[in-house]
C-alpha cells in the first residue's frame, strides 16, 4: 500500500506517517487506512510479534500540552480494561514536528466495517432496523459499557466506533474522548449535553448516546424532543417512548440510573424473544494463551521510549520492556488474575493452572471438598456455593468468603446474572401463559360471533360507524353491547417504566378527566409502600389482575364514545399500591370523552399490593 500524499488527505488532514516509519522502534506503519475527522488512522504491525495494530495520528499541534497529558492519562486507564470485544489502546507516543507535536495512539486493529456503515447502507435503501434487529447491537454495547464503567466512562460512543467483525460487536475509542472531540471525529449530537458543555462524562452520558443511536437505527433520523419514536415507526409500542425518554432526558439525573436498568427495561418490553448480551453462561472452554500473547520477551529486549519530559507520576508512553498486549509488569504465569481485566476464558485458564484438590467450602454448616479450582467454579455456576460461604485454600490455610477471592469473583457475578436472567424469563413465561389463557377465551367468544358478522357490521354502520345519523347515549351503547350487537375490542396491556422526572414535571399532556391527576403527575408523586396490603399475590399486579376490572367495565367505557369524537382510545394508567387509580392520561378524543373515561377508570378497584404503583398503557374501541 502506498502512503497517501498530503493533497490526497486534504489540507486539514494530519501529516501522513511514511510507510515503513517505526513508532518507538516497535510499531511499523504499513499504510493509511481512513480518516476520522482530523485524525488519520494507519495500519501498522508490531515488529516483534508481527501482530497487526492501528495507529491514530492527530494533526500536528491540534492538542494543547494539557490535552495531551489528559489523553495519556485516559489511555493508561483504558489500557487496563481487558475484554475481547473492546478495541483496547496500548499507549501513546508524541512525534515532534515543526508544526507542533503529533500525538499518536496505538490500539488493537480498528477493523473494516462499522455499525455506521450498515446504518448508512440501510438509509440509502430507504430502510431501517426493527427494534428486534437493533436490540442485539444496543444491548451488547450496553453490556460492554457496563464493563468499561468499572474504570471510566467512554463519553463519545458513535456508530462508526461500534465495529462489526463477523458475528462480533466491538467498541472502539476508549480513552480517546479529547482527541475525538477536538478532531471533530464524532458528530456532536451523539455526545451528551453535559459533556458538550465541558462536564466530565458519566455512565448517564453514555446512556444518552445509546438512546440517540437506537433512535437513528429505528427511524433513520436524529431524535426530536417533540416527536415520539412510536409516531414515526409503525407498530412501535408506546412503552418504547417512555424508555427512550429515560435515555435522552436533558439532565443526567433524569435518565436511567444505570445501564443495567436500561437493559432490563428494554428486554422486559421485548419479552422472551430476545436474549440479553453476556459472555458464555457456562464455564468457557480453555484458550491457548501462548497463541494470544506469545512468549514473554527477554528482559531488556527493548528500551523504554519517551520524547517529552514527564513527571514522576507520569510513566513513559510505551514501556517496551514487555509485550504491550500482555498484562503490564508481570509475566503471564505469575500474574494473579483480575476479574476486571480478563474475559472468562482467559481467567479460567489462569485459575486452573497447576490445578489440584486444594479447595474446600462450607455451606449450610457442611464442609465440601477437597475440590479442584475447576470443580469449585462448576459448583459456583450451579449455585451450590453462596457468595458469603467460607472458602479455604488447604495449601495455604487461607480462609475467606467466596467474594473475597479475586480469581473467583467474575464467576460469582456471572452465576448471579444467570440466575437473575432465569428468574426474569420465568416471570415472563408465567405472565404470557396467563395472557394466553385469556386469549383462548377471547378466541372462543370470537368464533361464536363469526356467524353474526354481517349483521354486526350493519349494526356498527348504523350506530357509531360512518352511517350513524345521530349520536348514541351511553345507555344505548351499553344496551347494544349487552345484546351482543356491538363488540368492544381491547389491546393487551403494556407495563411502563416511570417517565423521567423532566417529563413528569411537565405533566405529560393528555387529559385524564376533570379534576383528576394525569398519569405523568401520578408517577412523579412521592408515595409510601403499602406494606400491609401485599396480599397473597405479592408486591405487584399481574396482567390478569389488571385486566379484570377493565374488562368488567367495558360497557361503561364504550358508553363514553357516544359523542363520536373517537372510535379507538389510548390511555395510560397509574395504579397505586392501595388498588385505586392514582392518575389517568387519555391520549385522544374530546374533552367530554376524556372526562368520561377518566371518571370510569378512577372508580375502579384492584387488589392492594406491596409496591408503590404500577404504570401501564392500554387501549379500547369499537
Amino acid at each position: 500500500m502506498v502512503a497517501p500524499s498530503t493533497a490526497d488527505l486534504g489540507a486539514s488532514s494530519p501529516t501522513p506517517l511514511a510507510v515503513g516509519a517505526s513508532i518507538g522502534g516497535r510499531f511499523a506503519i504499513d499504510g493509511f487506512a481512513k480518516r476520522l475527522g482530523e485524525i488519520g488512522l494507519y495500519q501498522a504491525h508490531d515488529q516483534k510479534t508481527k501482530r497487526p495494530v492501528s495507529v491514530w495520528a492527530m494533526t500536528p499541534g491540534a492538542l494543547t500540552d494539557a490535552q495531551v497529558e489528559m489523553t495519556r492519562r485516559a489511555v493508561r486507564a483504558a489500557a487496563t480494561i481487558a475484554h475481547r470485544d473492546l478495541v483496547s489502546p496500548f499507549g501513546t507516543f508524541v512525534l515532534p514536528s515543526p508544526a507542533g507535536a503529533t500525538l499518536c495512539i496505538a490500539t488493537e486493529p480498528f477493523g473494516e466495517l462499522s455499525l455506521g456503515d450498515r446504518m448508512d447502507a440501510l438509509r440509502k435503501a430507504g430502510a431501517g432496523y426493527t427494534l428486534e434487529e437493533a436490540y442485539p447491537y444496543i444491548d451488547r454495547i450496553a453490556y460492554l459499557l457496563g464493563i468499561v464503567h468499572r474504570t471510566m466512562a467512554h463519553g463519545c460512543v458513535a456508530p462508526h466506533l461500534i465495529r462489526i467483525e463477523g458475528d462480533r460487536v466491538r467498541l472502539a475509542g476508549l480513552g480517546l474522548l479529547t482527541p475525538l472531540v477536538v478532531a471533530n471525529a464524532v458528530p456532536l449530537h451523539y455526545i451528551a449535553p453535559e459533556v458538550r458543555n465541558g462536564a466530565m462524562p458519566s455512565a448517564q452520558s453514555d446512556l444518552y448516546t445509546l438512546g440517540v443511536i437506537l433512535h437513528e437505527m429505528l427511524t433513520g433520523r436524529r431524535p426530536h424532543p417533540d416527536i415520539p419514536p412510536s409516531s414515526i415507526v409503525q407498530g412501535l409500542s408506546p412503552a418504547f417512548d417512555v424508555i427512550f425518554e429515560n435515555c435522552i432526558a436533558p439532565a443526567p439525573r433524569d435518565r436511567f440510573p444505570t445501564l443495567a436498568a436500561f437493559r432490563q427495561a428494554l428486554s422486559a418490553m421485548l419479552g422472551p424473544a430476545v436474549t440479553p448480551a453476556r459472555d458464555e453462561d457456562e464455564i468457557p472452554v480453555e484458550f491457548d494463551l501462548s497463541a494470544v500473547h506469545g512468549p514473554p520477551p527477554p528482559s531488556g529486549a527493548f528500551r523504554a521510549l519517551s520524547t517529552v519530559p514527564v513527571g514522576d507520576d507520569i510513566p513513559v508512553e510505551f514501556d517496551l520492556s514487555v509485550d504491550p498486549l500482555a498484562s503490564p509488569g508481570v509475566s503471564p504465569v505469575e500474574a494473579e488474575p483480575r476479574a476486571t481485566d480478563a474475559d472468562l476464558g482467559t481467567l479460567l485458564k489462569a485459575v486452573t493452572r497447576n490445578d489440584a484438590d486444594r479447595w474446600m467450602f462450607a455451606h449450610n454448616g457442611l464442609d465440601h471438598g477437597p475440590l479442584t479450582a475447576r470443580d469449585l467454579i462448576a459448583a459456583i455456576t450451579r449455585g451450590e456455593v453462596a457468595e458469603t460461604d467460607l472458602v479455604t485454600n488447604m495449601d495455604t490455610r487461607d480462609a475467606r468468603k467466596l467474594l473475597e477471592w479475586p480469581q473467583y469473583r467474575e464467576f460469582v457475578e456471572t452465576a448471579r446474572e444467570k440466575r437473575q436472567s432465569a428468574a426474569r424469563k420465568a416471570a415472563t413465561v408465567e405472565a404470557l401463559a396467563e395472557e394466553g389463557a385469556a386469549k383462548k377465551s377471547k378466541a372462543i367468544i370470537a368464533a361464536a360471533g363469526v356467524f353474526a358478522f354481517l349483521a354486526l357490521g350493519a349494526v356498527f354502520w348504523m350506530t357509531v360507524g360512518p352511517g350513524a345519523r345521530r349520536q348514541r347515549t351511553a345507555a344505548e351503547i351499553d344496551s347494544l353491547i349487552s345484546r351482543g350487537e356491538l363488540r368492544v375490542q381491547t389491546s393487551n396491556i403494556v407495563l411502563l417504566p416511570p417517565p423521567p422526572p423532566s417529563a413528569r414535571r411537565s405533566g405529560g399532556g393528555g387529559g385524564g378527566g376533570a379534576g383528576g391527576m394525569s398519569y405523568e403527575a401520578a408517577m412523579s408523586q412521592a408515595v409510601d409502600y403499602n406494606f400491609g396490603g401485599a396480599g397473597p399475590g405479592g408486591g405487584t399486579l399481574n396482567d390478569s389482575e389488571i385486566m379484570r376490572p377493565l374488562n368488567a367495565s367495558l360497557g361503561r367505557l364504550a358508553g363514553c364514545l357516544g359523542d363520536g369524537s373517537a372510535r379507538q382510545v389510548q390511555l395510560r394508567i397509574a395504579i397505586g399500591g392501595n388498588g385505586r387509580a392514582m392518575g389517568v392520561t387519555v391520549a385522544n378524543g374530546s374533552a367530554g370523552l376524556k372526562s368520561c373515561v377518566g371518571g370510569v377508570i378512577r372508580g375502579l378497584s384492584w387488589r392492594a399490593f406491596g409496591g408503590p404503583r404500577v404504570g401501564l398503557s392500554w387501549s379500547f374501541g369499537f
